[in-house]
């Protein structure tokens, strides 16, 4: 009976692995190669870039921030608020 809950469970696992993707909750410590620090999952082996300084894992932004810089682009960061867009009126309805 054992036997048989273990492999059940073994098959959900398979199943909600494919259905959701990993949920990466078993990971090395953090550790840093060529400048570079990161932790990595232990089921799935992705390498999940964390912050040294803020002890958490960078968010997919932060990520890509950091790729950017790394290849020289330079990134512009668009505003949020500020002066909007108006689109033009038809000179026909403005009245002189």
């Amino acid at each position: 009976m054992n036997f048989l809950m273990s492999c059940l469970q073994s098959v959900l696992n398979f199943f909600a692995e494919i259905l959701f993707g990993c949920t990466h909750t078993r990971v090395t410590r953090p550790f840093t190669l060529d400048e570079q620090t990161y932790e990595v999952c232990l089921d799935c082996g992705k390498q999940i870039y964390y912050s040294a300084q803020e002890m958490r894992p960078l968010t997919a932004w932060e990520v890509r921030r950091m790729k950017a810089a790394r290849a020289g682009v330079k990134v512009v960061a668009i505003p949020t608020t500020g002066p909007q867009l108006v689109p033009a009126r038809n000179n026909k309805n403005v009245a002189a």
